[in-house]
């Protein structure tokens, strides 16, 4: 199921919610069928510079673990 999401044109309430094609969208906030599709932004652009794992446990590319780079020993 795809993920949408809407404004409420009554209460001005934005939400996603997950919907099938033939399910009808009611405001969680007030319960109103007038909604407006927004333009759902669903990912970020990255950035051209890697992050910086030096000294903690990488939140960064997995695949640089091991080759010495994120500050993890896999030396054993």
């Amino acid at each position: 199921m795809p993920l949408y999401e809407y404004k409420c044109e009554k209460c001005d309430k934005s939400f996603e919610i997950l919907q099938r094609n033939d399910e009808k969208v009611v405001c969680p906030g007030c319960g109103e069928t007038s909604l407006e599709k927004l333009f759902s932004v669903f990912s970020k652009g990255a950035s051209s510079e890697l992050p910086s794992c030096e000294g903690s446990v990488p939140s960064c590319a997995p695949s640089r673990c091991g080759a010495g780079t994120c500050g993890m020993d896999m030396s054993y």
